[in-house]
């Protein structure tokens, strides 16, 4: 859901295989990918990435017809099909699964882009004919695309694998002694504050956190000083000021994180069905803050910073992120109740209504 619709009004099917990995979050292998398209002028909409089933040809029908009636109930006009093979794979004229899907598919919505990935090789497909049409394209026919170009210069390049969605590197030595200096100074300057004091000094590092966001959204990378990251890994040690930073990045939230930092009620916000949903300029903005708050943590000290993230993915309808992110949180000692709940809610296959407002 956080690509540029322009991308796809007037653009190849080449141009939406090279965005479906940016819309996942990694290069998927061993998989079946499927993309809603929406009206007026074929937007790519959500996007269902599947481990591949191996299954008798039942069940598979039934996943699959799951699948597409979810899609059409999102608003879906027509659809995407892509295999993405792994290594050694059988050609897929004699992949029986992957046909299945293509009927089910095209029994419910019609699929107006067929491809198949192996390896670095793209080719599209007829699914009527079960056959493959067209020149093969290799890696640099991909990147020639406008949507990849686009993706690369917004910085929203695909990790490689899902593995890498929550790996993130250490900063350096000096840099992570200094965000740790100052993350003790923050802490220390809580222990004698009252009730009003601590209200402030929350409320100050909210500003900090939204100064540094609006900053990444004009200029997405751009370095925080390390004393700014102590300040706010401090910050988000605090239950009260971790809510309201969670809410910086909802739909139309305004002044909701003040009012969370001074006692306002957060409930409704939150809620998962009747919220407008996360902003996901803000969120991917947002994530990038947390990626460099939790550089210049100890991989064992990043549980807030990975339990916040795997909300926000979560919001997003991007489950494979979620789930890892959940899980580097449950690794780390200081791992909020948040994270255990987002990998229920996953293994439930449970997202926000707001997913289907936004597709439809």
């Amino acid at each position: 859901m956080n690509t540029p619709t322009y991308l796809l009004e007037k653009a190849s099917g080449l141009d939406v295989v090279a965005l479906l990995p940016a819309h996942i979050g990694f290069t998927p292998q061993d998989s079946i990918v499927v993309g809603a398209v929406h009206p007026p002028r074929g937007r790519l909409g959500v996007v269902v990435r599947l481990d591949r089933l191996r299954a008798d040809r039942d069940v598979l029908r039934e996943l699959a017809a799951g699948r597409a009636d979810w899609l059409r109930q999102s608003g879906a006009r027509a659809s995407f099909l892509v295999r993405y093979a792994p290594p050694g794979a059988e050609a897929v004229e004699e992949d029986e699964a992957f046909w299945v899907w293509a009927d089910v598919l095209g029994e419910r919505l019609p699929v107006i882009g067929c491809w198949d990935v192996m390896g670095e090789a793209h080719q599209e497909l007829d699914p009527a004919a079960r056959r493959r049409i067209g020149p093969v394209f290799g890696p640099q026919d991909l990147q020639s695309t406008r949507a990849a170009a686009t993706l690369a210069l917004a910085g929203l390049a695909p990790k490689a694998r899902r593995e890498d969605l929550a790996r993130i590197e250490l900063a350096p030595e000096a840099a992570r002694k200094a965000a740790r200096a100052a993350q003790l100074r923050a802490r220390d300057q809580t222990l004698a504050l009252g009730p009003e004091q601590l209200r402030g000094w929350r409320l100050a590092g909210l500003e900090v956190w939204a100064r540094w966001q609006r900053r990444l959204l004009q200029r997405p990378g751009a370095a925080v000083p390390p004393s700014q990251l102590g300040r706010l890994a401090a910050l988000l040690a605090d239950q009260v000021a971790r809510d309201a930073v969670m809410a910086s990045a909802f739909v139309g939230a305004g002044e909701a994180p003040k009012r969370i930092v001074c006692g306002g009620d957060a409930s409704a916000l939150f809620d998962p069905w009747a919220s407008r949903g996360v902003d996901q300029d803000l969120a991917d903005a947002s994530l990038d803050l947390l990626t460099q708050v939790a550089s210049h943590l100890t991989p064992r000290r990043r549980g807030a910073v990975y339990a916040l993230g795997a909300t926000w993915h979560w919001w997003c309808g991007n489950g494979p992120a979620a789930e890892e992110w959940a899980r580097a949180a449950m690794d780390c000692h200081d791992c909020p109740q948040l994270a255990a709940l987002v990998l229920a809610v996953l293994e439930r296959e449970i997202f926000p209504a707001a997913l289907q407002r936004l597709a439809a």
